[in-house]
């Protein structure tokens, strides 16, 4: 099993990794609303509401999909890497997500 990561360089504000698929750690909406119930303008939850604001976000993504992370890579920098784990869950190798490089790999059942 592989598993990607992406990580936020410093200097890139909580909305925008938000927006990007940081997980949410809080935030407030711009009209003062302390819930989406009596909002008409976002239905489908604060996660959808154009005035919502995120203040507080993870600097980590994990599991997103390696063509995800390049293009987080490519957009803030940062950096993205794979776990590569075995049947048990143990972690046997690290690899670093590049861009320009085909980070599939040949033969990988061969670890498993």
């Amino acid at each position: 099993m592989r598993l990607n990561y992406y990580e936020f360089p410093e200097g890139v504000d909580p909305h925008t990794r938000y927006l990007n698929g940081a997980s949410n750690k809080g935030g407030h909406c711009e009209r003062g609303h302390t819930s989406c119930r009596d909002c008409t303008v976002c239905e489908g939850g604060w996660s959808e509401c154009p005035r919502y604001h995120c203040d507080k976000a993870e600097t980590l993504i994990c599991g997103c999909s390696v063509t995800t992370a390049k293009k987080l890579l490519r957009e803030f920098g940062g950096r993205a890497w794979t776990e590569h784990c075995d049947r048990s869950g143990s972690c046997f190798e690290v690899t670093q997500i590049k861009l320009g490089k085909n980070n599939s790999r040949f033969k990988y059942n061969h670890h498993l």
